[in-house]
Formats: structure tokens, C-alpha cells, sequence
């Protein structure tokens, strides 16, 4: 199923509590590197003038990825490589699509397929 160019996914990597900046920054650029693998159109970093509402400047976007793809199989290629990912670091990771933020943690994998194939519902709906 074919969405629009001007879908995107947004990634953000939540710092550890106990976290520095450079750490989270070389964990996102691996991340980075495993989306690339995908079929998706682009991964970059997200740029300050794009900064969600709850950004707080430059420094507060280490960890935010702009992800862009084309049909709403890509979407559940990237939402499942981004859920392999956190499970593999230990880290939490959301993804937004429109400002729907799903988040991906440490549930079981039954729960986490469960909430989703809820979430990727709702965005195939309006494709």
C-alpha cells in the first residue's frame, strides 16, 4: 500500500538516566546505520527548524532521527528494525508518525506486537 512523500516517521532515542550526550549520539548514528539497510527513502537527523514542540534546542535533538519511506510495509520494516534495536541496547525508543508516538520498550513481545499492530493500523487506515 502506497502512502504520500510527506509521510514520516520521527525516532527518538531516550537518554539513559545515567547517560551522556556522546553516547547517546554514537547509539542513535548506530541505529541510523540499521535503518539505512532498509527500503526506506531517507534517515537524517532531525534538523532544528523541524524540532517537535517538545525539543528544547540543538542539544535536546541528539537522539531524534527523520525517517522517510514509502508504503506502509516500510513503515513495519522500520517500526519492527527499531523495536529489534531497543530490545538488543536496552534503550526506549519512540516513534511518531503525525504525532502518534508509540513507544517501544521492554513489554513482552506479545504485548509489544499487540500495541503495534494497533498503532501501524491506524496509519494503513488513512493511506
Amino acid at each position: 500500500m502506497q502512502m504520500s512523500n510527506d509521510d514520516g516517521l520521527v525516532v527518538r532515542v531516550q537518554p539513559a538516566p545515567e547517560g551522556d550526550m556522546e553516547e547517546l549520539a554514537d547509539l542513535t548514528a548506530l541505529l541510523r546505520a540499521d535503518l539505512l539497510e532498509l527500503d526506506v527513502d531517507s534517515v537524517d537527523p532531525v534538523p532544528v527548524e523541524a524540532a517537535p514542540e517538545q525539543a528544547k534546542g540543538a542539544a535536546e535533538l541528539v537522539g531524534w532521527l527523520a525517517v522517510r519511506f514509502g508504503t506502509v510495509e516500510t513503515l513495519r520494516a522500520v517500526v519492527s528494525a527499531v523495536r529489534g534495536w531497543a530490545a538488543r541496547t536496552n534503550r526506549v525508543v519512540e516513534v511518531s508518525v503525525g504525532g502518534d508516538v508509540l513507544k517501544l520498550t521492554g513489554v513482552t513481545s506479545e504485548q509489544q506486537d499487540r500495541i503495534i499492530d494497533g498503532w501501524l493500523a491506524r496509519h494503513a487506515a488513512g493511506a
